[in-house]
């Protein structure tokens, strides 16, 4: 491929889903070593698969960036951009996704309406827990990233057609 600008997004993109991966995965080991696992109960060991298979997607479609299928690599970082899009704790039951950097759009329904934002860095939790929170997250990061790709994606269909 010749268009250098091209190639060179395409490289930032590979280098924020590997790192995000790698930083992610390193996370999860940290937890799993620093937490009592055996004191929950069997469905927490799915749980805990769940963040790998997550992350371990995440280098995987940056990988195949840079084994240059850039198509089939691309479609994956959409999937796992979709994935970070949102984030939600509806009565007990709390999902969020960050490959990466997240910058949070929360809006708050638990008791009143509110509006802020947060940061995070890497993660990916699911959990089912007793509550009352009613929130939902839009991850800024994850939202901008999911636009680049898409552009990014179709300026490399209409330029050259590489598997």
């Amino acid at each position: 491929m010749e268009n250098k600008s091209l190639i060179r997004k395409l490289n930032f993109i590979e280098i924020y889903q590997f790192f995000g991966g790698i930083i992610g995965l390193l996370i999860m080991v940290y937890l799993l070593t620093t937490t009592n696992v055996s004191e929950y109960k069997s469905f927490f060991n799915i749980l805990l698969i769940l963040p790998f298979i997550f992350f371990t997607f995440c280098i995987y479609s940056a990988w195949l960036i840079n084994r240059k299928k850039y198509l089939r690599g691309l479609n994956l970082i959409l999937i796992s951009f979709f994935f970070q899009l949102f984030a939600f704790d509806l009565y007990g039951v709390f999902y969020t996704s960050v490959n990466g950097l997240a910058i949070n759009l929360i809006l708050d329904l638990t008791d009143d309406i509110l509006v802020r934002l947060d940061f995070q860095p890497s993660q990916f939790l699911l959990v089912f827990k007793s509550g009352t929170l009613f929130y939902f997250k839009l991850n800024l990061v994850a939202l901008g990233m999911f636009i680049f790709t898409s552009k990014i994606l179709k300026e490399l269909k209409d330029n050259v057609y590489v598997l």
